[in-house]
């Protein structure tokens, strides 16, 4: 399963006496000379297929790896489709007096199971297995509820100006704690709504940050658990915003059929989503759309102005918890949704119009999503031939890291400093690598 640790692959490594380093600059030769553009793989990325964090390269790189360590097969590899994990949330809701509990518990743990097919049977009761057997269940009131959601925004100011590097772990440890409150006993129907989909928000916060930390495993986890609780909680703008999450992993791990049917599913019934809620989902189907190829650019395209046709709708009764969503998101969002497409040989000015447009609106105080938007624009202008102003870019970013620890920003970087290696007889682009190493460096 992802996760696990991909052993055949670390095997036939070592069997044929190379470094990840070594393997990866192997395969992006035959890369290149199956198709004529060098292949994009470093050491960090064969770790990654070591540790079972990606299970499923793309074709060429599948191709190159067989090659490179003569395997016949990919299962010689340890690579296996995760396609089978697409999301299909199609039961219907529960009956809003909650029905007989038997019958309750019974749907949720089908649902969450259901979504994408986890590793463990049944996510809620993994979080709340904590509880003390033979304890009775407490009460739960709207105060509880406010406090987790207090804890959620918290946690959430936390994220976004910092990344999650130290904060993973915490706020997990709170979801375990809030989870068992969903076995209390609450006085009404509504404070279970309540409570349920204030927990499904703590959960997709849980699963951004555990992201954001590299743990992608867990962040997987988190999300579906969020999309179950939401779910339960009648919460569609909630669940939209878990599965969005899901997306955004899978086009991080390079799974565009996965990232595709999370999205999708997330816009199953766009119709009882608020404007900017909605803009929200149609960027992150729009970012699938991009890593799906160039086959799917119309799509993209048209995704990108949906997103941006239901941001101009003004005047809807929008969650908390988008509050944060400004234009300064929406175009670093645009821009990261066309960037595959734009890197790879696609039209790349309307991508860099909205980078340079997000950059423009963040605020001056460093925050992960200015340093991600310039850290996108620098990668993108070193991979359209403009190295010394790419560099210039590339300073920028890092500059502007500060104290942010965020797996995501670290990653632009590592696509800039790959993006860089043809141009590496450039001295401006030499010190940016050189300045790119030290800050990906362990501390």
């Amino acid at each position: 399963m992802s996760g696990e640790p991909n052993d055949l692959l670390r095997a036939a490594r070592e069997a044929a006496n190379m470094t990840q380093g070594q393997l990866a600059e192997l395969a992006n030769t035959q890369v290149e000379q199956a198709t004529g553009t060098a292949g994009a793989m470093d050491a960090d990325y064969i770790g990654k297929l070591e540790r079972g964090i990606h299970r499923w390269p793309n074709r060429q790189y599948r191709a190159a790896l067989r090659q490179a360590l003569h395997r016949s097969s990919d299962g010689d590899l340890g690579f296996f489709s995760t396609r089978s994990r697409a999301a299909t949330v199609e039961s219907p809701r529960p009956p809003h007096d909650g029905g007989d509990d038997v019958e309750r518990k019974t749907f949720l743990r089908v649902l969450t199971g259901s979504v994408a097919g986890m590793a463990f049977a049944d996510p809620l009761g993994a979080f709340v297995a904590t509880a003390l057997p033979g304890t009775p269940p407490r009460r739960v009131g709207q105060a509880e509820v406010d406090q987790v959601r207090h804890l959620a925004r918290m946690f959430a100011t936390q994220d976004h100006l910092f990344g999650s590097g130290l904060s993973a772990e915490a706020v997990v440890t709170q979801l375990s704690t809030s989870a068992q409150l969903l076995h209390g006993r609450v006085a009404t129907e509504l404070v279970r709504q309540r409570l349920f989909s204030a927990v499904a928000d703590l959960a997709d916060i849980a699963g951004g940050m555990c992201f954001d930390a590299g743990d992608h495993a867990k962040a997987e986890r988190c999300f579906r658990f969020g999309v179950g609780a939401a779910t339960e909680a009648g919460d569609w703008a909630m669940r939209g915003k878990a599965l969005s999450g899901l997306a955004n992993l899978a086009v991080h791990q390079g799974r565009p059929d996965d990232a595709l049917s999370f999205a999708e599913t997330a816009l199953v019934r766009a119709d009882r989503l608020t404007p900017v809620v909605k803009a929200v989902m149609h960027t992150r189907h729009a970012r699938a759309l991009g890593l799906a190829g160039p086959h799917r650019e119309t799509d993209c395209l048209t995704a990108t102005g949906q997103a941006q046709d239901a941001f101009a709708r003004t005047g809807g009764d929008e969650p908390d918890w988008i509050a944060y969503y400004g234009p300064a998101h929406l175009e670093r969002d645009l821009g990261r949704a066309l960037l595959h497409l734009a890197v790879n040989g696609g039209d790349h000015t309307a991508a860099q119009a909205h980078l340079v447009a997000a950059i423009d609106r963040f605020p001056q105080q460093q925050s992960r999503g200015k340093t991600l938007a310039m850290a996108n624009l620098a990668h993108l202008t070193m991979a359209r031939d403009d190295p010394n102003h790419a560099a210039t870019l590339g300073h920028n970013a890092l500059d502007d890291l500060g104290p942010i620890r965020s797996d995501r920003v670290f990653e632009a970087l590592r696509q800039l400093r790959i993006a860089g290696r043809r141009h590496r007889t450039i001295p401006a682009v030499r010190e940016l690598n050189a300045r790119i190493d030290r800050a990906l460096k362990p501390a």
